[in-house]
């Protein structure tokens, strides 16, 4: 940590919103997903595949979005990831996203 310093310019001084806290963990709030990836554990000797998903961050800036596996957005961003599949529905989704169900869909006979 470093100590606070007031703006020579006198710009007003970024909020940091505060997480909430959930099960004895600190909570952040996605804002919206952004983009998503094929990550891999090459040092693995079968390396497996894995969908990370960039996440934009509720009261931060777009330099602070981060790569998230699917594990860590699955119970809290569920709708995020799938505003962010049906506005791309050509990039591969994790198969472990469901489709919205609210969303009303056309079928191929």
């Amino acid at each position: 940590m470093e100590p606070y310093h007031e703006d020579p310019v006198g710009r007003p001084q970024k909020r940091i919103p505060t997480p909430a806290m959930g099960d004895n963990e600190l909570c952040y709030v996605v804002a919206e997903v952004v983009d998503r990836q094929w990550y891999q554990n090459s040092k693995e000797r079968f390396p497996h595949r894995f969908m990370q998903y960039m996440v934009a961050w509720e009261g931060y800036s777009p330099e602070e979005n981060s790569w998230e596996p699917f594990e860590m957005l699955e119970d809290t961003s569920i709708q995020a990831l799938q505003q962010f599949h049906e506005r791309y529905p050509s990039k591969p989704k994790d198969h472990r996203v469901i489709d919205n169900p609210n969303r009303r869909t056309k079928r191929r006979r």
